[in-house]
C-alpha cells in the first residue's frame, strides 16, 4: 500500500464575483489532487453570489464529477469564518467510493423522500471487486469484530434546506427517513444550508439554494453514501451547562413546532422566572434571552440537545425542530464564553479515544452553528476555529449552518443546534 491512499484538495476564493470566485476555488483545489479525479467535491458559498454564477463556474471546473453544498450563512476556511466566498474540498481515493443522490421539494413529504433518496445513492455507488473485496477480508481476517461494528465501513454526509418563516426545515423527520432505511449506527453527518442568518431576525426574505453536480434546488436534500476503507472519526460537542432549572414539556403546537406550556405553565412565565427576568423584562429581548438561554433535552446517552433560541409566535415560543409532549427539558447557559470554549477538549477527547493510533486528519471537515458564531464572541470563535484548523495536515472547511446533523461516535445520530460538529477521514487503512 502507497503512503498516500487519500488525496484532497481544499481552497477558498472571496472574489466579489460568484462564478469567477467558483471557478478559483474548484481550480485550485483540483491542482492539489494531482491529476486524480475527485470522487466527490462539497462546495459552500456565502453572500449575496447569484447561484446561477457560482454553479457555472463549478461546472465548468468539475466537468461532469459529483459535486454537493450550497448557501450558508457563512463559510469556514482555515482558522476563519467568512461572510462572502466559495470553499471547495474535492477528495480522491482508491479506497473511499461515493453514491450520491438528491430531491427537490424535500418538504412535500420528508421522511418518506429522505428514505428513497439515500436508498438511491446506496445504488449508485460502484464498488471495486478485487479493492474493496480485499478491505472486507482484510478487516475480518484482523479479528477484531467489536471494531467492525463499532466502526462501520460507511458513513453519509447530508445536506438540507434549512430554517425558513414560512417552511421548517423538518431535519428530524429527514434523519428518521434516513436511519430507517440504512440503519441508526451508520454515521450520518452534515447540516443545514442557509443564508445569511441576520435575515431571520430582520423579517427579510431569503432562499437557499442546494448544489447537486449542476442542479440548483430551493427545497432541496442531498445525500452521499460513503464506501470506505479508510479510517474516519467524528464527533459533536456545544460545551454548554444547563443552569439546573429542569422541566417538562406539558404542551405543544404545529406538530411540536410550538411550545406553548412547561411544567404546565405557560412557557414565557416559566421560562422568564428560570432565568431570574420578569416577564416583561424577557418579552423586550426575547430574541436574546433565548439565543443565550436556550432549551435542551438529554438525548439518552449522557449528552444534552439543544434547541436553537424560540421565535415569537401566537401560541408560545417556535423552534426550528419540533419538541415533543412530556420531554424533560433544561434551562442552559450559553452566557459563559470560557465554558462554551471547553467543546474543542470535548472533541479532541473523543477523536482520540475513537482513533486507536495517533495519526492527523488528511481531511477536516466542519460544520459549525451559525447561532454560535454570534453567541460567542467574536474573538472567542476565532480561536476555537484556529484550534480546529491545528488539528489536520490540511486546511479547516465548511460552512456556518442552521442547524447540525451529527452525533458522538458509535452514538445514534440526532438534530442539534449551537454545537461545533467535525468529520475526520485519515490517510490510513480501517484494516490496519
Amino acid at each position: 500500500m502507497g503512503k498516500n491512499m487519500v488525496q484532497t484538495g481544499v481552497a477558498f476564493s472571496k472574489d466579489k464575483n460568484g462564478y469567477k470566485a467558483a471557478k478559483e476555488a474548484a481550480k485550485s483545489a483540483l491542482k492539489q489532487l494531482k491529476g486524480k479525479k475527485p470522487g466527490i467535491t462539497m462546495v459552500f458559498y456565502a453572500g449575496k453570489y447569484n447561484p446561477k454564477d457560482v454553479n457555472k463556474g463549478l461546472m465548468e471546473e468539475l466537468k461532469g464529477t459529483e459535486f454537493v453544498g450550497g448557501s450558508t450563512d457563512a463559510v469556514i476556511f482555515k482558522d476563519n469564518y467568512y461572510t462572502e466566498g466559495v470553499v471547495v474540498s474535492s477528495i480522491h481515493s482508491d479506497y473511499l467510493h461515493f453514491g450520491v443522490s438528491s430531491v427537490d421539494k424535500i418538504s412535500k413529504n420528508p421522511k418518506k423522500l429522505a428514505a428513497q433518496t439515500v436508498k438511491k445513492a446506496v445504488e449508485k455507488i460502484e464498488l471495486n471487486k478485487y479493492i474493496d473485496s480485499y478491505m472486507a477480508f482484510s478487516r475480518v481476517k484482523k479479528g477484531n469484530i467489536t471494531e467492525l461494528i463499532r466502526v462501520p465501513s460507511f458513513f453519509v454526509f447530508t445536506f438540507t434546506r434549512g430554517y425558513q418563516p414560512t417552511s421548517m426545515g423538518n431535519e428530524d423527520l429527514i434523519i428518521d427517513g434516513i436511519g430507517e432505511t440504512i440503519g441508526n449506527y451508520i454515521p450520518v453527518f452534515g447540516g443545514s444550508l442557509g443564508s445569511d442568518m441576520d435575515n431571520i431576525f430582520k423579517n427579510v426574505p431569503y432562499t437557499i439554494n442546494t448544489f447537486h453536480s449542476g442542479k440548483i434546488m430551493q427545497d432541496g436534500l442531498v445525500t452521499v453514501f460513503a464506501c470506505t476503507g479508510l479510517t474516519y472519526s467524528h464527533s459533536i460537542a456545544h460545551g454548554a451547562k444547563p443552569l439546573n432549572h429542569l422541566g417538562y414539556i406539558s404542551e405543544t403546537q404545529e406538530h411540536g413546532f410550538v411550545v406553548s406550556k412547561i411544567s404546565d405553565k405557560p412557557i414565557l412565565e416559566w421560562y422568564a422566572k428560570k432565568i431570574g427576568v420578569t416577564k416583561r423584562e424577557f418579552l423586550k429581548k426575547l430574541l436574546f434571552y433565548t439565543q443565550k438561554y436556550p432549551l435542551g433535552f438529554p438525548d439518552g446517552y449522557g449528552s444534552i440537545v439543544m434547541r436553537a433560541g424560540g421565535v415569537p409566535h401566537p401560541k408560545g415560543l417556535a423552534y426550528i425542530a419540533p419538541l415533543e409532549n412530556n420531554t424533560p427539558i433544561y434551562v442552559m447557559n450559553l452566557n459563559d464564553n470560557k465554558q462554551l470554549m471547553t467543546s474543542n477538549k470535548e472533541l479532541f477527547s473523543d477523536l482520540s479515544a475513537h482513533m486507536s493510533v495517533k495519526e492527523k486528519p488528511v481531511l477536516n471537515f466542519l460544520v459549525s452553528c451559525s447561532s454560535r458564531r454570534r453567541v460567542l464572541d467574536n474573538k472567542s470563535y476565532k480561536k476555537e476555529l484556529a484550534q480546529l484548523n491545528k488539528l489536520a495536515t490540511t486546511p479547516l472547511f465548511g460552512f456556518c449552518s442552521f442547524g447540525e446533523i451529527g452525533s458522538k461516535p458509535a452514538k445514534s445520530c440526532h438534530f442539534h443546534h449551537l454545537c461545533t460538529n467535525t468529520f475526520n477521514i485519515y490517510n490510513k487503512l480501517l484494516s490496519k
